[in-house]
């Protein structure tokens, strides 16, 4: 069944509250203020029966220019206008200023009302109609049907309502998009409920005992009950004007203007990509110009960024980037409307379609690419988007939160990429992860071509280590994922690994005819003198080994396990350790000194205490007080 919104719009005094109470039998004008005034100054919603049995939510608005953020606030999630303008007076500035707000919020259906029929005669009734169906052709409303009636004595309202049903039955279904959101437009304390907010629900579904999330503050709390239009439910729908009592929060942490949402849906954004249009009875827009922004109930301040241009024109269209003051949580493709920063007219509308992008710079052909390609693309090239941005891994959560899209509807995309060779998947903890092959591919290219000159650069040498290559080359990757990521390039013969090194698939180190020459040497130079080893740079410039030779040699003779770095500059041959615990295994059970060992292995105390302290950061020895132990 489809839940319909139908909120009312037009100039103040043009009988729009009197309208929606002879429809409804209600008067949403509650407040004494309201009734005092005979004018609205909040939001009031009514429950509305079609002829045909469709119930209709109906959102009665303030009509006056200094309730305008109310106003908006009313009509962010209608599916259809009631555009009210009096018969005695015509189209007025707020007729202009709430049908702009319609049309830059998309609405197109609805029914254009001429009131207050009783207080113009047929001829002026005719020039009334001929200058609103000249106002609305030109906007969303263009076809719109018109009826004209009198609140006072009744006529013209059962025409209304056969035409309000007939529009209403053209209302699309709303998709299940598997995310229940509320913009919260009041909020209020119950004597024996607590605190309950309300607003209309737009998209998804919200039940009893369900755990949300209140935006901002990212409190999680529990849903202890439901009411559509007074009426107890276990269950609320996407369109349904619904109040919620939550549990454990007081008013204050519950702003008019935040959300109620599905947990870690909503996050804050401080930049939004956007595809604005100016009104064309406006002045044009400078580059950094601040305005007023409002999104579902909430208003805050923003600078506008044009990306292309200095200004923009009345009647113009272009992408921009807005820079918020105060952080707001869209989703992709929803509608903004933006007021001028003095005097507070609304001038434009915008439709988000980036809720998370970099910041901009300006005159890039690029850019400008980008985001036209965001404005254009499906929902299944939303994903395809968001992996290609950036060399990364992505398990079903993370791709559900980056792309405000439910599981149901991630599962099936992601299989269509992979049969199309645009991602590819790897398991980490029996988990799944997705990334784009485009991006993996060329981090794989630049990896190899870096592997191309390592090796020739340093040919003794096993490869580039996996800890650079992933600081340097695989930023975005944690290191299961990095090392999840090269045994899939092994398994595929794409590359080796080997001693924590990367290389190309086939390379082998290699020394040349001399440089073993050398290796041999240092090797029986340092096997000859286990606990009195000479010092590298000694012992290279003796055998007459070029220095630019000297930093391969050594890092060889490592990686071979020939030689054990003690300290910067001193090496100790391998099997001199294995020598030396075998030597004082003797004091196994009373420890020995630093005398003691030095004695057992008769060298001194030059040699003795790095090979102790080597010991001891390998956890062969522990130092006990002026002793060690052999562990």
């Amino acid at each position: 069944m489809n839940h319909i919104i139908v909120g009312t719009a037009g100039h103040v005094d043009h009988g729009k509250t009197q309208l929606t109470m002879s429809l409804t039998g209600i008067n949403t004008d509650s407040l004494p203020e309201e009734k005092k005034r005979g004018m609205t100054i909040e939001l009031g919603f009514v429950p509305f029966t079609l002829p045909s049995g469709l119930k209709l939510g109906l959102i009665d608005v303030p009509g006056h220019e200094r309730f305008v953020k109310t106003m908006l606030a009313g009509v962010a999630g209608i599916d259809m206008a009631l555009l009210v303008v009096a018969a005695d007076e015509g189209v007025m500035p707020q007729t202009r200023e709430h049908l702009n707000i319609l049309h830059l919020l998309g609405i197109d259906k609805g029914v254009v009302v001429i009131s207050k029929k009783d207080l113009a005669d047929e001829e002026w009734l005719t020039l009334i109609s001929e200058q609103v169906n000249e106002l609305v052709s030109a906007t969303t409303l263009a076809d719109a049907p018109l009826v004209t009636v009198s609140a006072h004595t009744g006529e013209g309202l059962d025409e209304l309502r056969q035409i309000l049903d007939k529009v209403a039955a053209t209302v699309p279904q709303k998709p299940d998009s598997g995310h229940p959101r509320l913009p919260i437009d009041r909020v209020f304390s119950k004597v024996g409920f607590g605190t309950v907010v309300t607003g209309t629900l737009w998209q998804g579904t919200l039940s009893v005992g369900q755990t949300i999330e209140i935006w901002p503050g990212g409190h999680r709390v529990r849903l202890r009950g439901l009411q559509v239009h007074g009426r107890q439910v276990e269950q609320a729908l996407a369109g349904q004007r619904t109040a919620v009592n939550v549990s454990g929060l007081p008013v204050g942490a519950l702003p008019k203007g935040g959300w109620l949402a599905l947990p870690k849906l909503l996050r804050e954004s401080w930049r939004l990509d956007v595809e604005l249009r100016l009104l064309n009875e406006t002045k044009p827009l400078q580059q950094r110009c601040r305005l007023h922004l409002h999104h579902g109930t909430a208003e805050v301040l923003c600078r506008l960024n044009l990306l292309d241009r200095e200004e923009l024109l009345p009647g113009e269209s272009c992408f921009c980037q807005l820079l918020l003051e105060k952080p707001l949580p869209p989703l992709r493709k929803d509608k903004l409307i933006l007021r001028s920063y003095s005097p507070m007219l609304v001038i434009a509308g915008a439709t988000v379609l980036d809720a998370n992008p970099l910041r901009h710079k300006r005159y890039r052909a690029e850019v400008i690419a980008e985001i036209r390609q965001h404005a254009v693309t499906d929902t299944s090239s939303i994903l395809k988007i968001i992996l290609e941005r950036q060399c990364a891994f992505f398990n079903i959560s993370e791709l559900a939160k980056e792309s405000q899209l439910p599981h149901t509807q991630i599962n099936p995309l992601l299989k269509d990429l992979i049969s199309q060779g645009k991602l590819t998947s790897i398991f980490i903890d029996d988990e799944e992860f997705y990334a784009s092959l485009t991006q993996l591919n060329l981090g794989y290219e630049k990896v190899k071509q870096a592997l191309f000159h390592y090796h020739q650069d340093f040919p003794l040498r096993y490869g580039l280590s996996v800890a650079t290559a992933r600081t340097k080359y695989f930023p975005r990757l944690n290191q299961k994922q990095f090392m999840a990521l090269i045994q899939k390039w092994r398994k595929e013969e794409m590359l080796s690994q080997e001693k924590g090194c990367l290389s190309l698939k086939g390379f082998t180190p290699q020394p040349s005819g001399e440089q073993q020459k050398w290796l041999q040497q240092l090797e029986m130079a340092y096997a000859n003198n286990l606990f009195d080893p000479p010092y590298l740079v000694d012992e290279m410039e003796a055998l007459k080994i070029p220095q630019t030779d000297h930093i391969e040699l050594v890092a060889w003779l490592c990686v071979q396990g020939i030689l054990t770095k003690l300290a910067e500059g001193l090496y100790i041959h391998t099997k001199a350790i294995t020598v030396a615990q075998n030597k004082l295994k003797r004091f196994k059970d009373n420890g020995f000194t630093l005398a003691q060992a030095r004695d057992t292995l008769a060298t001194t105390r030059k040699y003795t205490l790095p090979i102790l302290e080597y010991l001891d950061r390998e956890k062969i020895t522990k130092r006990v007080e002026d002793k060690r132990i052999l562990l």
